[in-house]
C-alpha cells in the first residue's frame, strides 16, 4: 500500500554538480524563485552535492520541480 503524502509541505532535494554557485542559482530558477537555503553537503573530486527544501503544494508541483532540476545544465543529478 502506497503511503499518502499530505500537501502542502516542505520537500527535500539533493542536487549534484560541478559549480556550487551555479547550482544555487539553478535551484532558484527551477523552484520559481522561492526563498530557500541551499546547504553544501559533500564534495568528491570535481563534484559537489547540496541539499535544500522547497515548499510544494501538490505532487504535480513536487514532480515538476524535480524535472526542472534534472534538466538544468548546471545540475548533473537530482535525488
Amino acid at each position: 500500500m502506497k503511503k499518502k503524502i499530505e500537501y502542502p509541505r516542505m520537500w527535500g532535494y539533493t542536487i549534484i554538480g560541478e559549480d556550487k554557485e551555479k547550482m544555487k542559482n539553478a535551484v532558484k530558477e527551477c523552484i520559481d524563485n522561492q526563498e530557500c537555503e541551499v546547504k553544501d553537503s559533500k564534495s568528491h573530486g570535481k563534484y559537489h552535492s547540496q541539499k535544500f527544501e522547497a515548499y510544494v503544494t501538490s505532487e504535480e508541483e513536487r514532480n515538476e520541480f524535480f524535472k526542472r532540476l534534472q534538466q538544468h545544465k548546471d545540475i548533473k543529478f537530482v535525488l
